[in-house]
């Protein structure tokens, strides 16, 4: 069986490498739907999706099949058929976003929750924070390829310009 996991991955952590581990040991086929794939450079969104993918390649190799979905920009019913439409079939999605829930059962999808791991210390907005408050604690929170990748981007300074700007 198919199973899907949803997430932005700004930046690919290791709660996600974790929670890509607990899917594994539970089914046999897990592909990683990669949202905002429209967004980067942004301060919620500084990694584009080449990047992003470019973070599961070099963590992961081949082992996870890859796929982005772009926003609807204020569609939000029809994000589910997005998914659909930019992604290889699924059986369950996992995510623990409420308006990803939501959508995807609007479109048909059946979604269910995953645990969260260490969610006080590894979540994707804490790492940007510390990131861009110069806080070098981000860089043991990170798979050390997803390190390899922001740094060779420049993700350091891109993030702590956008952090500056809002």
């Amino acid at each position: 069986m198919r199973v899907a996991l949803i997430g932005r991955f700004q930046p690919l952590h290791l709660g996600h490498v974790k929670v890509l581990e607990w899917l594994s040991e539970r089914y046999d086929d897990v592909l990683v739907v990669i949202g905002s794939a429209d967004k980067g450079v942004t301060k919620d969104n500084p990694f584009t999706l080449g990047e992003r993918m470019e973070m599961f390649l070099r963590t992961f190799g081949r082992r996870f099949a890859l796929c982005g979905v772009p926003d609807t920009n204020g569609g939000s019913s029809l994000w589910g058929a997005y998914v659909k439409h930019w992604c290889p079939r699924f059986e369950i999605a996992f995510s623990n976003n409420g308006y990803v829930k939501a959508a995807l059962r609007y479109a048909g999808i059946t979604a269910r929750e995953h645990p969260f791991f260490d969610r006080d210390i590894l979540s994707g907005r804490r790492i940007r924070q510390m990131i861009a408050l110069g806080d070098g604690g981000w860089r043991e929170l990170v798979p050390r390829p997803v390190l390899e990748v922001i740094e060779e981007v420049g993700g350091v300074e891109r993030i702590k310009e956008l952090y500056a700007e809002s």
